[in-house]
């Protein structure tokens, strides 16, 4: 009972930790932790085939330190279950491994019997799946600038008319000489004032002449 929750209290925090970091944890083997598989379990590597790790991921192994142990190795010592050889070994109870780069990485377990029993593991991070992990995202809110139709053209050229003129006024004819001051009456005939003159003086010289001549006669 006690191993029961230790085990327990072990995936807690580790789950808290990843959460914290902010990145995904995968618990290996579930509850039951990393061991041999039970006869009709789900192999470690059919799960693992339908997970999509990435870059950054973490795979978390829980297991009693003092049975077993988590060894990192090279793809033939994976095959060979080659115990004796290995790029990392771990040997804590809860191993917490980051997954820093794209491709394979083999582990099996540190006790040679176990790995024969097939608990062993293959994880593959694809490049793919790290690329669209690190790609940025769009900015959001950025303001959409609309572009100003231009107004339509007043004729198929798309060149835009003058207005027409305004027309000219018509030229103002000359205006009437004005008349004179010496303006005959209205109805006199043109001379008529000249007439009038030459008569009465014509008379004054009659009436001198007349005198003139009775003086002579007496």
């Amino acid at each position: 009972m006690s191993s029961h929750r230790s085990r327990a209290l072990v995936l807690a925090c580790a789950a808290l930790m990843a959460a914290v970091a902010g990145a995904t944890q995968y618990n290996v083997g579930g509850d039951n932790g990393w061991g041999v598989p039970g006869a009709g379990a789900e192999s470690y590597n059919t799960w693992a085939e339908k997970t999509g790790f990435q870059i950054g991921d973490q795979l978390l192994f829980v297991y009693p330190k003092d049975k077993d142990s988590v060894l990192l190795v090279q793809p033939a010592d994976y095959n060979a279950c080659n115990t004796s050889s290995y790029d990392k070994q771990f040997n804590d109870g809860s191993t917490v491994f980051d997954l820093d780069r794209a491709g394979a990485f083999f582990f099996i377990s540190g006790v040679d019997a176990n790995c024969r029993a097939n608990e062993k593991l293959i994880v593959m991070v694809s490049a793919a799946a790290a690329a669209a992990k690190g790609a940025p995202a769009p900015s959001q809110g950025s303001p959409t600038t609309t572009p100003t139709p231009s107004p339509p053209s007043d004729d198929a050229g798309g060149s835009t008319q003058p207005p027409p003129s305004s027309p000219k006024a018509p030229a103002t004819p000359n205006a009437p000489p004005a008349a004179s001051n010496s303006t005959a009456a209205k109805g006199t005939p043109p001379g008529a004032a000249n007439g009038a003159g030459l008569t009465v003086a014509g008379l004054a010289g009659s009436f001198v002449a007349w005198v003139g001549y009775a003086m002579l006669a007496f």
